[in-house]
C-alpha cells in the first residue's frame, strides 16, 4: 500500500523540533518495515530534515500563531496535488488537526481517509469562545466524513462519537506503545555514570513537556515529602516547556533545586539512557487532563521500570498494578510520595513491576503489533471501496 501521513504540531516554546511528531516517525518507519511506501508531509522542523525510512516531505511554514497552520494546510495540499499526480495514494493517514486538506487530498486521490484523535480534539481548556465553536464545527464535520477515525483509548472512541457525531463502526481503537527496540531494559548503575548522576542516589524520573496538565507542580510538592524523608532522593527531571520557568522558581522556594536535575530537552534516542537512571518513573497527570493517550508511560514500561501515575480515566483503563503502574490519585502529593517511598523500600517489588511492564509492552503495544492491527484496518477497507470505485466507473462507461 502507498501510505500519505499528514501531521501538523507546533509548540511555542520549541519551535526547532517539537516533540509532538515522535508517534508519526515511528509510526512511518514501521508501516515501511511491513513493506509498504510512505509519504509523511511534515513541518519543516528539525526531526523533517533527518534521513528516515519513509519519503518525508518537509513543509515550509511562515511564522506567526494564526499563519503558521494555514500555510502549512495550504502548501502540504499543494504539495499532495502534486505528488498524487504521479503516484495515487491508497491510504491517507493522519492525526487530527483544524484543517481539512487531508480528507480532501483523499477524496480527490479516491483513497481511503483514516483519522487518528490522539487527544480530546477540543480539549476542557480551549473549548470557549469563537475559536472553540470553529474547532468543534471543523472536527464534526471531518471526523465524520473520514473512513475510520482510530482512537487511541477507549475513552476517545466514547467521545469522537457522542461529541462529533461519528458513528461506532466507523470508530477503531488502536493504542499506543513504545519501540521496544530502543526502549529496553538496561543495567541501573551504568546508566547513571552514563547520565553523569550521583551512584550513591536513588533518582525519581518524568520524562515529557512541561505542561500544567502534567502536573509537575504536584511531582515536587511530593518530591519534596520523600526528601525530607529519605535523604538520597533525587529529582530526574528531563523535558522542557512552558511551565519550566514557574518550576524552577517553586523548587527554589522549596529548597529543593540542589537535588533535582533538570536535563532539558534531549535527543529522543538519549532517552532510554536516563530512563535507565530512574529507579521510580513519575506520570502525575492533573485530575482534569481529559482524554489522552499516556505514551511516555509504554516508554517507561519497555524500559523495565515501575511506574507510578494517576489514575484519571485513560490510564486506569489501560494500566494496573499487575503490569506494572501503581495508580493514585490524581493531584494528591501525599498519596504520590506515599507510592513512591514503598516502592523505595521494597526494591524487589519494584523489579517485578519493571519485569511486568516490559512483558506487558512487549506483547501488546510495541510498533510491530500496533502497525499489524493499523494495516489489517486499512486492508479491509481498501479491497472493498476499489470494487466500489469500479463499480461507479463501469456504470458510467454503459450510460456513456
Amino acid at each position: 500500500m502507498n501510505w500519505w501521513v499528514c501531521c501538523y504540531w507546533h509548540e511555542p516554546d520549541a519551535p526547532t523540533d517539537p516533540v509532538g511528531l515522535v508517534r508519526i516517525w515511528a509510526l512511518a518507519d514501521a508501516l515501511v518495515s511491513a513493506g509498504d511506501d510512505v509519504t509523511v508531509f511534515a513541518p519543516r522542523y528539525r526531526s523533517a530534515l533527518v534521513p528516515r525510512r519513509s519519503r518525508v516531505v518537509p513543509i515550509p511554514m511562515l511564522a506567526g500563531p494564526v499563519i503558521r497552520p494555514i500555510s502549512y494546510a495550504v502548501l502540504a495540499f499543494l504539495s499532495g496535488l502534486w505528488r498524487g499526480l504521479r503516484k495515487q495514494p491508497t491510504v491517507v493517514y493522519y492525526r487530527w488537526m483544524e484543517s481539512l486538506h487531508p480528507l480532501l487530498l483523499a477524496r480527490v486521490f479516491g483513497a481511503t481517509c483514516i483519522c487518528e484523535v490522539n487527544g480530546e480534539p477540543l480539549p476542557p481548556w480551549g473549548a470557549g469562545g469563537w475559536r472553540g465553536r470553529l474547532t468543534h464545527a471543523l472536527a464534526s464535520f471531518a471526523l465524520r466524513r473520514c473512513d475510520r477515525v482510530v482512537v487511541l483509548t477507549e475513552g476517545l472512541g466514547h467521545l469522537v462519537q457522542t461529541q462529533y457525531g461519528v458513528t461506532a463502526d466507523r470508530v477503531a481503537l488502536l493504542p499506543s506503545g513504545s519501540d521496544v527496540s530502543l526502549f529496553y531494559p538496561r543495567e541501573r548503575n551504568r546508566c547513571v555514570q552514563e547520565a553523569g548522576l550521583d551512584p550513591a542516589c536513588e533518582y525519581i524520573g518524568f520524562v515529557g513537556s512541561f505542561y500544567q496538565y502534567q502536573g509537575l507542580a504536584t511531582l515536587l510538592e511530593a518530591f519534596e515529602r520523600l526528601h525530607a524523608r529519605r535523604l538520597s532522593v533525587r529529582l530526574l527531571m528531563v523535558g522542557d516547556g512552558e511551565e519550566a520557568t514557574a518550576l524552577r522558581e517553586q523548587a527554589a522556594q522549596r529548597g529543593l533545586s540542589p537535588w533535582i536535575t533538570w536535563a532539558g530537552r534531549v535527543p529522543y534516542a538519549h532517552v532510554p539512557l536516563l530512563i535507565g537512571a530512574m529507579d521510580v518513573c513519575a506520570a502525575p497527570f492533573r485530575g482534569d487532563r481529559g482524554e489522552t493517550s499516556p505514551v511516555k508511560i509504554f516508554d517507561y514500561l519497555a524500559c523495565g521500570k515501575p511506574v507510578v501515575a494517576s489514575a484519571i480515566p485513560s490510564v486506569a483503563a489501560l494500566f494496573s498494578q499487575s503490569n506494572g503502574v501503581v495508580l493514585v490519585e490524581p493531584d494528591r502529593a501525599e498519596a504520590l510520595a506515599d507510592a513512591v517511598m514503598a516502592l523505595l523500600d521494597r526494591p524487589e517489588e519494584s523489579r517485578r513491576l519493571g519485569i511486568n511492564g516490559r512483558t506487558f509492552v512487549e506483547k501488546q503495544f510495541g510498533w510491530e503489533a500496533i502497525v499489524r492491527g493499523l494495516r489489517d484496518l486499512a486492508e479491509q477497507m481498501v479491497p472493498h471501496q476499489q470494487s466500489q470505485r469500479r463499480v461507479l466507473i463501469n456504470n458510467a462507461g454503459e450510460k456513456a
